[in-house]
This record gives C-alpha cells, structure tokens and sequence, in this order.
C-alpha cells in the first residue's frame, strides 16, 4: 500500500521553537531553533514513515472563515513570538529546496487540508497525519492515522481509531460532536458551559451525535445536564460546526505526481546547512538521500 504523509506545518514549527533551545543560531545571529526542529523531524519522516507521496500543509495569517461565524474563535492566544515568525521563510525556502509542495490558502486553517488531502486521496491508499493538534484525531479511520512527535520524531505516539476511543472516550467522527459538548479551550470554543469530557463522552456513548442528543433531550438525565444542553443549544451547535474539520474545497486539485518524494538538490540544501551551522543534519542528509529517491507511479497523478 502506497503511503501519503502530511505535515501540519505551524503544529510542527511551534511545537519545535518551544522543544529546541533558543540558544541555537546562526552565524549571522538569527535564530533557527524553529527551522532545526522542524528539519529534524522531517528527516525522522523520511526515515522512519519512507513515504511514496509528501506535502506540509500550513495556516495562513488573517481571519478563517470560523472567525466570521464567531469571532473570538482562538482569540485567548497569545500573540506569536516575532523571534518564531521570522523562522517561518526559512522553513518555507528549504522546503523548496526539497521540492516538497506547501497548501494553503486564505480563510482555510492546515487542518482544513489535513481533512482535504484525507478525502481525496484513493482509498488504498494510507495517509499518515504528523501534527501535535488532537483536532486531526476526527480524520482517523482504517487507512488514516495521525502520528504526534513526542522526542524528534523517535518517540511518536500513533493513533489509529482505538488510540482515540481510549484517549477520548468517542470514536474519530464523534470527536467535533465531543467539542461541540466540551468546548475547546486552546482554540476558544465555548461548547456547553459545565460539560466536562467524561459527561461528554458519556451522553455521545448514549446517544450517538449531537443531533441525536437534542432530537431526544426529554430523554437526558440527570434533569441538571439536560437543562445546560437545553440553555446552551446554540452554542453546541456552532461550537461543533466550527471545529469541524473540511473535506472539500472547489479551489484545490491534488496532483499525486507533484507530491512524489522522488529526490532534492542535495548541493543547494548542503548549503543551506552551511548557512544554518545545521552540521548535525549533514550525515542524515547524505543518508538520506540514498534511500529515499524513488519511482513514483504516473498513473492516476490528477485529481
């Protein structure tokens, strides 16, 4: 079986700025924790996952259109460290260096190409999902699975439908009815107010969906938990259509043959990590390189 492995771009960059020291520059004086970070864990895709087909999906700055449906959608994070920002071109150009496509586009978030890029693909085929975000845990299914580094990418935690069930207490496709209950602090989702993740879990074992839940409060017990749903009934229902993810976008045609892990310029990167002081990545480079050009199939390249 073929395998596609994408990569939610900002998931992995933050995740990295905060997990390598800041004590790493280069020697011009800027800071490339971010970027080393992200390379490492790239090259640990590459060696571990050897996937046929590779793209990183990414957010883009401005509003989605979440933020026009409720407009404090994320709006308790902090704001971006400028140190963080300024990695983003470097991770950006060496990726083009390895000729590995980038998706995005204003108004969508990279989970929403996450989702995208699961429903497009054939179905023999096995997409793995690298992201630190629990968000992308709704598209797990029997072909896809979602892969959150834990130390580089030597120490990953994988999950397939059961992982989510045991994490959760739901099942992947209940997992935006489950945030529509509990909300989402990270992203500012109210959900119901005084719904935890055990009640959460609880009524959707019962009762299935959030539909099904409203189409039958009268039968909700205790009389406490039916009253929060029966109060907060409009926002459940926005808080489970914003956090669910897309699977479609007119705009966007997945091209197979584009997304070929069939090789980089190895020169044009060995200078790059030149310019970086990346020593360290060198030899994985070199190792890399030899195992990891492969033929892609031509045949059903166009979406």
């Amino acid at each position: 079986m073929k395998k596609f492995v994408i990569i939610d771009g900002n998931a992995i960059v933050h995740r990295s700025f905060h997990a390598v020291p800041k004590t790493l520059r280069a020697p011009d004086g800027a800071l490339t924790n971010a970027v080393f970070g992200f390379t490492s864990i790239l090259f640990g895709i590459l060696e571990n996952e050897k996937p046929d087909f590779l793209a990183v999906a990414w957010d883009m700055k401005g509003p989605t259109f979440r933020h026009l449906e409720f407009k404090e959608y994320k709006g308790t994070r902090a704001k971006t460290d400028d140190s963080l920002i300024a990695q983003f071109p470097l991770v950006y150009s060496l990726l083009d260096l390895m000729k590995v496509p980038c998706f995005k586009k204003e108004g969508l978030e990279a989970d929403d190409f996450l989702g995208i890029v699961a429903e497009a693909l054939p179905k023999d085929m096995k997409l793995v999902i690298v992201t630190g975000d629990q968000d992308a845990l709704q598209l797990v299914s029997e072909n896809v699975e979602v892969v959150t580094p834990i130390s580089g990418y030597t120490k990953v935690k994988r999950y397939d439908r059961a992982a989510v069930h045991e994490k959760l207490g739901v099942w992947p496709e209940q997992v935006p009815d489950y945030k529509g209950l509990r909300g989402d602090t990270s992203d500012n989702i109210p959900g119901v107010r005084g719904i935890g993740e055990k009640t959460a879990a609880s009524l959707l074992a019962d009762f299935v969906s959030l539909e099904r839940i409203y189409s039958e409060l009268e039968n909700v017990q205790p009389e406490r938990i039916r009253e929060l749903l029966r109060v907060n009934a409009e926002n459940a229902v926005m808080s489970k259509r914003i956090a669910t993810i897309l699977r479609t976008d007119e705009g966007f045609d997945l091209r197979l043959k584009e997304c070929g892990v069939d090789g980089f310029d190895l020169a044009a990167l060995n200078g790059a990590f030149e310019r970086f002081a990346f020593r360290s990545l060198l030899p994985r480079l070199e190792k890399i390189k030899k195992t990891w050009a492969k033929p892609v199939d031509n045949q059903a390249c166009l979406f």
